[in-house]
Protein backbone atom coordinates (compact mmCIF):
# COMPACT_ATOMS: atom_id res chain seq x y z
CA UNK A 1 0.00 0.00 0.00
CA UNK A 2 0.83 3.18 -0.69
CA UNK A 3 1.60 5.59 2.40
CA UNK A 4 2.43 9.24 2.56
CA UNK A 5 2.08 11.47 5.61
CA UNK A 6 1.36 14.89 5.82
CA UNK A 7 -0.25 17.60 8.16
CA UNK A 8 -1.84 20.09 6.36
CA UNK A 9 -4.88 20.53 3.70
CA UNK A 10 -4.92 21.97 0.27
CA UNK A 11 -7.97 23.01 -0.72
CA UNK A 12 -8.09 22.67 -4.64
CA UNK A 13 -8.99 25.61 -6.76
CA UNK A 14 -9.12 24.33 -10.63
CA UNK A 15 -8.37 26.89 -12.89
CA UNK A 16 -9.11 27.37 -16.46
CA UNK A 17 -6.53 27.42 -19.57
CA UNK A 18 -8.21 28.64 -23.00
CA UNK A 19 -11.57 26.27 -22.14
CA UNK A 20 -13.97 27.28 -19.89
CA UNK A 21 -16.56 24.91 -18.16
CA UNK A 22 -19.71 24.57 -16.75
CA UNK A 23 -19.63 24.72 -13.08
CA UNK A 24 -21.46 22.07 -12.10
CA UNK A 25 -20.63 18.28 -11.47
CA UNK A 26 -17.45 18.45 -13.13
CA UNK A 27 -14.83 20.92 -14.26
CA UNK A 28 -12.56 21.19 -17.55
CA UNK A 29 -9.82 23.13 -18.94
CA UNK A 30 -8.19 22.64 -22.25
CA UNK A 31 -4.30 23.45 -23.07
CA UNK A 32 -3.95 23.65 -26.65
CA UNK A 33 -0.19 22.70 -27.67
CA UNK A 34 1.77 22.65 -30.80
CA UNK A 35 0.60 18.58 -31.98
CA UNK A 36 -2.00 17.90 -29.65
CA UNK A 37 -4.89 19.07 -27.05
CA UNK A 38 -4.16 18.69 -23.13
CA UNK A 39 -7.32 18.56 -21.08
CA UNK A 40 -7.60 18.39 -17.71
CA UNK A 41 -10.53 17.37 -15.41
CA UNK A 42 -11.80 17.16 -11.59
CA UNK A 43 -14.90 16.66 -9.94
CA UNK A 44 -16.53 19.66 -7.97
CA UNK A 45 -17.09 17.62 -4.43
CA UNK A 46 -16.70 14.87 -2.67
CA UNK A 47 -18.99 12.76 -3.88
CA UNK A 48 -18.59 13.22 -7.45
CA UNK A 49 -15.31 12.23 -6.79
CA UNK A 50 -16.87 9.22 -5.43
CA UNK A 51 -18.51 8.70 -8.22
CA UNK A 52 -16.09 9.62 -10.79
CA UNK A 53 -13.24 7.00 -9.36
CA UNK A 54 -16.13 4.25 -9.35
CA UNK A 55 -17.53 4.70 -12.91
CA UNK A 56 -14.52 6.27 -14.37
CA UNK A 57 -14.84 9.23 -17.22
CA UNK A 58 -15.48 9.62 -20.83
CA UNK A 59 -14.39 12.26 -23.37
CA UNK A 60 -16.03 13.11 -26.67
CA UNK A 61 -15.04 15.51 -29.09
CA UNK A 62 -17.24 17.51 -31.83
CA UNK A 63 -15.78 18.99 -34.45
CA UNK A 64 -17.78 22.16 -34.77
CA UNK A 65 -15.03 24.14 -37.15
CA UNK A 66 -13.48 22.38 -39.78
CA UNK A 67 -11.49 25.27 -42.42
CA UNK A 68 -13.00 28.09 -40.76
CA UNK A 69 -16.75 26.59 -41.69
CA UNK A 70 -18.64 24.41 -39.60
CA UNK A 71 -19.63 20.74 -41.54
CA UNK A 72 -22.47 19.54 -42.60
CA UNK A 73 -22.45 17.03 -40.05
CA UNK A 74 -21.31 17.25 -36.85
CA UNK A 75 -21.10 13.98 -35.15
CA UNK A 76 -19.52 12.84 -31.96
CA UNK A 77 -15.49 10.96 -31.91
CA UNK A 78 -15.43 8.88 -28.68
CA UNK A 79 -11.90 9.95 -27.90
CA UNK A 80 -11.82 7.26 -25.09
CA UNK A 81 -12.12 3.44 -25.78
CA UNK A 82 -13.23 2.89 -21.79
CA UNK A 83 -13.95 5.07 -18.98
CA UNK A 84 -10.59 6.76 -17.35
CA UNK A 85 -11.00 6.01 -14.00
CA UNK A 86 -7.92 5.60 -10.87
CA UNK A 87 -5.53 2.75 -12.07
CA UNK A 88 -4.74 -0.28 -10.10
CA UNK A 89 -2.58 -0.17 -7.49
CA UNK A 90 -0.01 -2.30 -8.97
CA UNK A 91 0.76 0.59 -11.19
CA UNK A 92 1.08 3.51 -8.43
CA UNK A 93 3.35 1.51 -6.35
CA UNK A 94 6.48 1.36 -8.71
CA UNK A 95 5.97 5.40 -9.16
CA UNK A 96 5.51 6.05 -5.21
CA UNK A 97 8.86 7.64 -4.81
CA UNK A 98 6.70 11.46 -6.61
CA UNK A 99 5.06 12.06 -3.52
CA UNK A 100 2.15 13.70 -5.18
CA UNK A 101 1.65 9.69 -6.93
CA UNK A 102 1.75 8.99 -3.07
CA UNK A 103 -0.45 11.61 -1.69
CA UNK A 104 -3.25 11.07 -4.14
CA UNK A 105 -2.88 6.81 -4.09
CA UNK A 106 -3.10 6.84 -0.03
CA UNK A 107 -6.61 9.05 -0.57
CA UNK A 108 -8.10 6.63 -3.16
CA UNK A 109 -7.27 3.18 -2.12
CA UNK A 110 -6.57 3.85 1.46
CA UNK A 111 -10.60 4.60 3.57
CA UNK A 112 -10.43 4.04 6.84
CA UNK A 113 -13.81 4.38 7.46
CA UNK A 114 -14.72 2.11 4.91
CA UNK A 115 -17.62 -0.27 6.38
CA UNK A 116 -17.53 1.67 9.64
CA UNK A 117 -21.23 2.11 10.15
CA UNK A 118 -22.39 5.53 11.59
CA UNK A 119 -25.12 3.32 14.03
CA UNK A 120 -27.36 7.09 14.31
CA UNK A 121 -24.07 8.82 15.46
CA UNK A 122 -23.90 12.28 14.45
CA UNK A 123 -20.64 12.83 15.78
CA UNK A 124 -19.18 9.47 13.50
CA UNK A 125 -21.48 10.87 10.90
CA UNK A 126 -19.74 14.10 10.88
CA UNK A 127 -16.13 12.43 11.19
CA UNK A 128 -16.72 10.61 8.00
CA UNK A 129 -17.56 13.22 6.32
CA UNK A 130 -14.66 15.70 7.13
CA UNK A 131 -12.59 12.25 6.25
CA UNK A 132 -13.79 12.12 2.46
CA UNK A 133 -13.59 16.07 1.94
CA UNK A 134 -10.26 15.83 3.19
CA UNK A 135 -8.86 12.73 1.00
CA UNK A 136 -10.69 14.75 -1.82
CA UNK A 137 -8.87 18.04 -1.36
CA UNK A 138 -5.70 16.03 -0.95
CA UNK A 139 -6.54 13.64 -3.88
CA UNK A 140 -7.13 16.96 -6.25
CA UNK A 141 -4.29 18.91 -5.04
CA UNK A 142 -1.69 16.37 -6.07
CA UNK A 143 -3.17 15.78 -9.22
CA UNK A 144 -2.58 19.36 -9.75
CA UNK A 145 0.38 19.49 -8.71
CA UNK A 146 1.78 16.18 -10.90
CA UNK A 147 0.63 15.58 -14.44
CA UNK A 148 1.63 11.65 -13.50
CA UNK A 149 -0.63 11.45 -10.34
CA UNK A 150 -3.46 13.37 -12.41
CA UNK A 151 -3.09 10.41 -15.35
CA UNK A 152 -2.82 7.34 -12.61
CA UNK A 153 -5.66 9.23 -10.76
CA UNK A 154 -8.25 9.29 -14.60
CA UNK A 155 -8.18 12.82 -14.59
CA UNK A 156 -6.00 13.78 -17.71
CA UNK A 157 -6.38 12.96 -21.47
CA UNK A 158 -4.36 14.04 -24.60
CA UNK A 159 -5.68 14.47 -27.87
CA UNK A 160 -2.94 13.47 -30.27
CA UNK A 161 -5.23 13.27 -33.39
CA UNK A 162 -6.36 17.11 -33.40
CA UNK A 163 -5.99 18.66 -36.65
CA UNK A 164 -4.38 22.18 -36.74
CA UNK A 165 -7.54 23.11 -39.25
CA UNK A 166 -10.53 21.91 -36.80
CA UNK A 167 -11.53 23.45 -33.56
CA UNK A 168 -13.55 20.87 -31.21
CA UNK A 169 -16.03 21.07 -28.92
CA UNK A 170 -15.05 18.60 -25.95
CA UNK A 171 -17.44 16.87 -23.39
CA UNK A 172 -16.09 14.71 -20.26
CA UNK A 173 -18.91 13.27 -18.30
CA UNK A 174 -18.58 10.38 -15.64
CA UNK A 175 -19.97 7.21 -17.35
CA UNK A 176 -22.61 6.40 -14.54
CA UNK A 177 -24.85 3.31 -15.54
CA UNK A 178 -27.86 5.38 -13.27
CA UNK A 179 -29.26 8.64 -12.82
CA UNK A 180 -29.58 8.56 -9.06
CA UNK A 181 -26.79 10.97 -8.61
CA UNK A 182 -27.06 13.67 -11.57
CA UNK A 183 -23.72 15.09 -12.23
CA UNK A 184 -23.43 17.87 -15.14
CA UNK A 185 -20.95 17.45 -18.04
CA UNK A 186 -18.35 19.76 -18.12
CA UNK A 187 -17.30 21.23 -21.82
CA UNK A 188 -14.93 23.47 -23.82
CA UNK A 189 -13.95 24.75 -26.77
CA UNK A 190 -10.68 24.76 -28.79
CA UNK A 191 -8.90 23.99 -30.89
CA UNK A 192 -4.65 23.86 -31.57
CA UNK A 193 -4.79 27.31 -33.86
CA UNK A 194 -5.20 28.84 -29.94
CA UNK A 195 -1.63 27.62 -29.11
CA UNK A 196 0.00 30.21 -26.77
CA UNK A 197 3.54 29.83 -25.29
CA UNK A 198 3.39 30.04 -21.67
CA UNK A 199 4.23 33.33 -20.07
CA UNK A 200 6.01 34.89 -17.54
CA UNK A 201 5.20 35.50 -13.70
CA UNK A 202 5.28 39.70 -13.69
CA UNK A 203 5.66 41.82 -11.06
CA UNK A 204 8.56 39.85 -9.49
CA UNK A 205 10.17 41.63 -6.28
CA UNK A 206 11.66 41.65 -3.22
CA UNK A 207 12.51 43.23 -0.16
CA UNK A 208 16.01 42.90 1.18
CA UNK A 209 16.19 42.17 5.39
CA UNK A 210 18.45 40.71 7.81
CA UNK A 211 19.73 37.20 6.49
CA UNK A 212 16.43 37.27 4.69
CA UNK A 213 14.18 37.93 1.57
CA UNK A 214 10.85 38.66 1.09
CA UNK A 215 9.55 37.53 -2.35
CA UNK A 216 6.26 38.72 -3.97
CA UNK A 217 4.75 38.37 -7.27
CA UNK A 218 1.29 38.73 -9.10
CA UNK A 219 -0.81 35.58 -9.09
CA UNK A 220 -4.26 37.05 -9.98
CA UNK A 221 -3.76 37.77 -13.53
CA UNK A 222 -2.27 34.36 -14.15
CA UNK A 223 -4.03 32.42 -12.30
CA UNK A 224 -6.11 31.19 -15.63
CA UNK A 225 -2.51 29.37 -16.38
CA UNK A 226 -0.91 28.41 -13.54
CA UNK A 227 -1.79 27.06 -9.89
CA UNK A 228 1.93 26.85 -8.33
CA UNK A 229 5.65 28.54 -8.77
CA UNK A 230 8.74 27.28 -8.02
CA UNK A 231 11.05 30.03 -6.78
CA UNK A 232 14.73 29.30 -8.05
CA UNK A 233 17.76 31.12 -6.38
CA UNK A 234 21.26 31.80 -7.49
CA UNK A 235 24.37 32.72 -5.30
CA UNK A 236 27.02 32.60 -8.10
CA UNK A 237 26.33 35.21 -10.21
CA UNK A 238 23.35 34.07 -11.85
CA UNK A 239 24.90 30.86 -13.75
CA UNK A 240 22.96 28.40 -11.80
CA UNK A 241 19.27 28.20 -10.17
CA UNK A 242 18.23 25.98 -7.66
CA UNK A 243 14.34 25.31 -6.09
CA UNK A 244 14.33 26.80 -2.59
CA UNK A 245 11.83 24.21 -1.62
CA UNK A 246 10.92 20.69 -2.86
CA UNK A 247 7.07 21.60 -3.17
CA UNK A 248 5.76 24.36 -5.18
CA UNK A 249 4.38 27.53 -3.95
CA UNK A 250 0.66 28.01 -3.92
CA UNK A 251 -1.81 30.62 -3.02
CA UNK A 252 -4.03 29.92 -0.02
CA UNK A 253 -6.63 32.59 0.69
CA UNK A 254 -10.20 32.23 3.07
CA UNK A 255 -12.97 31.67 1.11
CA UNK A 256 -14.50 34.30 -0.46
CA UNK A 257 -10.95 36.22 -1.03
CA UNK A 258 -8.60 37.10 -3.76
CA UNK A 259 -5.46 38.11 -3.43
CA UNK A 260 -3.47 40.01 -6.34
CA UNK A 261 -0.21 38.62 -4.97
CA UNK A 262 2.03 35.30 -4.21
CA UNK A 263 4.35 36.13 -0.74
CA UNK A 264 7.52 33.56 -0.26
CA UNK A 265 9.85 34.79 2.44
CA UNK A 266 13.93 32.75 2.00
CA UNK A 267 16.50 32.79 4.52
CA UNK A 268 20.32 33.95 3.56
CA UNK A 269 23.52 32.30 4.98
CA UNK A 270 24.78 35.47 5.06
CA UNK A 271 24.16 38.99 4.93
CA UNK A 272 27.56 39.75 2.52
CA UNK A 273 26.76 37.41 -0.58
CA UNK A 274 24.67 38.30 -3.71
CA UNK A 275 21.64 36.86 -4.39
CA UNK A 276 19.81 36.13 -7.22
CA UNK A 277 16.16 35.22 -7.63
CA UNK A 278 13.79 34.15 -10.46
CA UNK A 279 10.28 32.34 -10.45
CA UNK A 280 8.46 30.06 -13.14
CA UNK A 281 5.02 29.02 -13.01
CA UNK A 282 3.55 25.64 -13.36
CA UNK A 283 0.04 24.78 -14.85
CA UNK A 284 -2.12 22.31 -14.35
CA UNK A 285 -0.69 20.28 -17.26
CA UNK A 286 2.90 19.85 -15.62
CA UNK A 287 4.13 21.99 -17.69
CA UNK A 288 6.59 24.55 -16.11
CA UNK A 289 7.00 28.35 -18.17
CA UNK A 290 9.78 30.45 -18.56
CA UNK A 291 11.03 32.30 -15.80
CA UNK A 292 10.74 35.97 -15.36
CA UNK A 293 13.51 38.36 -15.28
CA UNK A 294 15.91 37.46 -12.33
CA UNK A 295 16.10 40.09 -9.43
CA UNK A 296 19.31 40.33 -7.27
CA UNK A 297 20.50 41.84 -3.92
CA UNK A 298 21.95 40.88 -0.48
CA UNK A 299 20.84 40.93 3.08
CA UNK A 300 20.48 43.98 5.42
CA UNK A 301 22.07 43.53 8.65
CA UNK A 302 19.85 45.81 11.26
CA UNK A 303 21.53 49.09 12.99
CA UNK A 304 21.79 48.56 16.66
CA UNK A 305 24.79 50.41 17.32
CA UNK A 306 25.10 53.86 17.54
CA UNK A 307 27.53 56.08 17.21
CA UNK A 308 29.55 57.94 20.33
CA UNK A 309 30.69 61.58 20.30
CA UNK A 310 34.61 61.44 21.20
CA UNK A 311 35.00 65.31 20.86
CA UNK A 312 32.98 68.19 20.77
CA UNK A 313 34.69 71.98 20.29
CA UNK A 314 32.91 75.52 19.79
CA UNK A 315 34.95 77.53 17.25
CA UNK A 316 34.51 81.29 17.82
CA UNK A 317 31.21 80.68 19.29
CA UNK A 318 30.18 79.90 15.92
CA UNK A 319 30.41 76.35 15.10
CA UNK A 320 30.95 73.43 16.96
CA UNK A 321 33.05 70.48 15.17
CA UNK A 322 32.39 67.24 16.59
CA UNK A 323 33.84 64.25 16.33
CA UNK A 324 32.17 60.83 17.14
CA UNK A 325 33.28 56.11 16.81
CA UNK A 326 31.54 53.62 14.67
CA UNK A 327 32.38 50.47 14.15
CA UNK A 328 34.30 49.94 10.91
CA UNK A 329 32.76 46.91 10.12
CA UNK A 330 28.82 48.49 10.01
CA UNK A 331 30.21 51.23 7.95
CA UNK A 332 29.00 49.16 5.11
CA UNK A 333 25.76 49.34 5.92
CA UNK A 334 24.68 52.94 6.44
CA UNK A 335 24.45 55.31 3.75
Amino acid sequence: MIKYCTSFLFALLLVSSVGYSQKAGVELLCSPRKDSILLRWAPVDQKTWKVGNSYGYTVVRYTILRDRKIPKEITATQLTKEPLKPRPLAEWEPLSDNKYVAIAGECIFNNEYSGVPTGGNPFIAVKKYKYDEHRFSFALYAADQSIVAAKLSGLYFADKTAQPNEKYLYKVFISQPDTSVRIDTASAFTGISEYQALPKPLDFKAEWGDRKAELSWNFKYLKHIYNSYVVEKSNDGGKTYLPITESGTVQLADAGVSPELIHKDDSLTSNDTMYYYRVRGISAFGETGPPCDSIFGMGIKPIKTAPIITENVAIDNKVIKLAWDYPEDMNRYIS
